[in-house]
């Protein structure tokens, strides 16, 4: 029922207040005989999310149907999280907040403002790990493996990057950024990764035109060994392989000057010594469950290319070394098969090997790092520390089963 300016009065001077000191406007609030409490959500953001959201842009919400929902920016992800308040939050949208200056000379008037629903709970958002492992999972139902492999992949499902975004919680940033990460290739308007054993046979044309050519491994003309070897494989997945292998070092306009047009210039790149080592590495160390260690570095030094050195730092979070075992063994085991939940993640890694140095856990743990927790920090909170042999290392907090 609509109040009376006399009712109006009558509340305010048994306030105590002075309807000089007041708004022109008297706004009676009231509820809706048909509240509307599920429709419309409330969501509690920072100040620089609201920037975002001002300046034009969205905030989009990620996953699937079991899926606990993120929301993402272009660049971040946040978790969604369900908040309760003993207040009750009223929603009125017509509300009048009086910021608006008003005319001195105007009459007071009363009008009647709605409560369209009452919420007692409220979204908030809080900074997290962007959750890709999904990607990995669906790059891995279609790799590519040439040419000739195609037509046995025509019902095999390929994603474009916008069906990726979809289905991975995750910004469009983080996405791109894992995407490098996991090495995939843009084919024919997919993302695809390439089959292990056809990027090693990629690899070794490349590798072996270098050789071939006599080719500083700093200096590789990308333009001569794309247009040679494309006859071989496709040009992009060899510029896919120099991508992943080496980095662009310098570039010269092919006219010999200094002014040349850049579109024409001859890009030249440095091989990642590195990058290939650990790739060679991971190409012994696949098919075997076990490999004698010494015989392991000794086979790993001949296979890569002359003039390059190995070194157990290339092969972080690739490789366990199990040195209580006679004689020494090492075996394949990828940070990237393992789970991502970091209780998980713990529990695998004590599971394969009992105590770790900090030097060797971290690879496995690099990847669930927070700004405010490091990876010192984290082992503190969820394992056990200990000295052995005057060295560090930390072990399970979870009692031991037999």
């Amino acid at each position: 029922m609509m109040r009376s300016l006399q009712e109006v009065d009558a509340v305010v001077e048994c306030a105590k207040l002075h309807t000089d000191d007041l708004c022109k406007e008297t706004q009676a609030i009231f509820f809706h005989s048909e509240l509307d409490n599920e429709s419309i959500k409330l969501m509690e953001l920072e100040p620089n999310l609201l920037e975002y959201l001002e300046e034009g842009n969205s905030l989009i919400i990620r996953g699937e149907m079991l899926d606990h929902a993120v929301v993402c920016t272009d660049s971040e992800t946040f978790e969604l999280k369900k908040a309760e308040t003993s207040n009750s939050l009223l929603l009125l949208p017509e509300l009048s907040l009086g910021y608006a200056e008003e005319d001195p000379s105007a009459e007071r008037t009363v009008s009647a403002k709605p409560v369209s629903a009452v919420l007692h709970h409220y979204f908030e958002l809080r900074p997290c790990k962007p959750r890709l492992r999904r990607l990995q999972t669906l790059l891995a139902e279609a790799p590519y493996r040439g040419k000739l492999h195609e037509s046995e992949s025509e019902d095999i499902r390929k994603l474009t990057f916008e069906e990726m975004l979809s289905s991975v919680q995750a910004s469009e940033k983080e996405t791109r950024a894992e995407l490098k990460v996991l090495q995939a290739c843009y084919i024919d308007g997919y993302y695809r990764t390439l089959d292990f054993d056809y990027m090693s046979s990629v690899l070794s044309k490349v590798l072996s035109f270098i050789e071939e050519n006599s080719w500083d491994c700093r200096r590789v003309p990308s333009r001569e060994t794309l247009d040679v070897l494309q006859e071989l494989e496709p040009r992009e997945v060899l510029q896919h392989c120099l991508d992943c292998f080496a980095e662009q070092s310098s570039s010269t306009p092919t006219g010999g000057g200094g002014g040349g047009d850049t579109e024409d210039a001859e890009i030249f790149y440095r091989l990642d010594e590195d990058k290939i080592c650990r790739f060679f590495a991971e190409e012994l160390l696949r098919p075997t469950r076990n490999f004698n260690f010494k015989e392991f570095l000794l086979t790993w030094q001949q296979a890569v290319p002359e003039g390059f050195s190995t070194s157990l730092d290339q092969i972080q979070g690739l490789a366990l070394i199990d040195r209580t075992s006679r004689p020494e063994v090492i075996k394949y085991f990828p940070a990237s098969e393992l789970p991502e939940d970091l209780s998980k993640r713990l529990a695998a890694l004590f599971k394969a090997k009992e105590k770790w140095t900090f030097e060797e856990i971290k690879p496995y743990i690099e990847s669930l790092v927070t700004e405010k927790m490091d990876a010192g920090a984290l082992l503190t909170k969820y394992a056990r520390s200990s000295y052995q042999q005057g060295v560090k290392v930390y072990n399970s907090k979870a009692p031991r089963t037999t």
